[in-house]
């Protein structure tokens, strides 16, 4: 019976289980309904996974919501959620982390994206400027001089 107990404080946080997190960012959160920001999930010591965690934006920031259900009367619950204070407090640190680091890396792509790309855009040309080009260089050149031959119709 004693071993279904929720140990002393300091005795908890040493028996948390490892947890990794994974984070899957919205497209654009800024243009779609709603204020999810990103979904989650979270594996508690390779035995254990939770799927479908929320971040929401809130009024004071974003937060991390669990899985809900909505009920029979009309009220969204909690399908599973952290028994203990340290539990919840670990499961957010790390869900707002990853949340955290997914959004650097994302930042390092764009900027990597925009450099690719002012890189080709100054050593390929354009077609505009290689037909501008082209026109000056035709204009530079002195033109050809015709003789008429038999075959092509001299009188």
């Amino acid at each position: 019976m004693d071993e279904n107990r929720t140990p002393a404080t300091g005795a908890a946080e040493s028996m948390l289980p490892n947890m990794s997190a994974k984070v899957y960012p919205r497209k654009d959160p800024k243009h779609e309904k709603g204020s999810v920001l990103a979904y989650a999930s979270v594996d508690l010591g390779g035995c254990f996974a939770v799927t479908g965690i929320k971040i929401v934006e809130g009024k004071d920031g974003p937060f991390v919501a669990m899985p809900q259900r909505l009920g029979k009367d009309r009220q969204h619950r909690d399908i599973c959620f952290p028994t203990t204070a340290a539990m919840r407090e670990a499961m957010n640190t790390i869900v707002m982390d990853a949340y955290r680091g997914e959004l650097e890396q994302q930042a390092v792509r764009a900027a990597q994206a925009v450099e690719r790309l002012s890189e080709r855009g100054a050593t390929k040309p354009s077609v505009r400027d290689a037909l501008q080009n082209a026109v000056k260089d035709a204009a530079a050149r002195p033109a050809p001089a015709v003789s008429k031959s038999m075959s092509q119709g001299a009188r």
